[in-house]
């Protein structure tokens, strides 16, 4: 089995604050890494929109690292057409104020502005998540943070294994 992660950042940019801040969260980010031939590649949406890089490109303020134990491969594939799909910046946007609303008046909140092609980190790590047949609770993907993610791995520690948790 491959050596798959799910890795947590919390970048220092004013956009990694503005994302934490809007989620009440540790974390800003969230990426998939994995092994191909002899080097570490990351599978991310960022602001530049969805990318496959090298993982030392992605790796800056690691929060957490959960390692999957679990055959990734298939989902891993079926990852590969959402590569140059643009950042959801409006889904962002919306994302935070559904939680300003739902936190003031605890009230349910419709996205009028899903993109069907404009994807967030957090998204697509939940759509990873759910082609391995390990999610198990009614995400609805566009309104996922980073923060939800690490919370649900952290207690399926049969699947994911913690190896860093700062």
């Amino acid at each position: 089995m491959d050596d798959v992660r799910l890795v947590f950042t919390a970048s220092q940019s004013w956009f990694g604050r503005l994302i934490r801040w809007f989620t009440k969260s540790k974390t800003s980010h969230v990426f998939i890494e994995f092994p191909v031939w002899d080097r570490r590649m990351v599978v991310e949406s960022t602001v530049g929109g969805t990318r496959m890089v090298l993982a030392t490109k992605a790796r800056h303020g690691v929060v957490a690292e959960y390692k999957l134990n679990v055959e990734t491969k298939p989902s891993l594939i079926k990852l590969m057409p959402y590569l140059g799909t643009p950042y959801d910046y409006s889904g962002l946007l919306l994302l935070a104020w559904a939680r300003i609303a739902l936190s003031w008046a605890k009230a349910k909140v419709k996205q009028p502005l899903w993109g069907t092609k404009a994807v967030k980190c957090s998204e697509l790590v939940a759509v990873f998540i759910n082609e391995l047949g390990l999610l198990q609770e009614d995400w609805v993907f566009e309104f996922i943070s980073p923060e939800d993610i690490r919370t649900y791995v952290s207690k399926h520690e049969d699947k994911f294994e913690r190896v860093l948790n700062a």
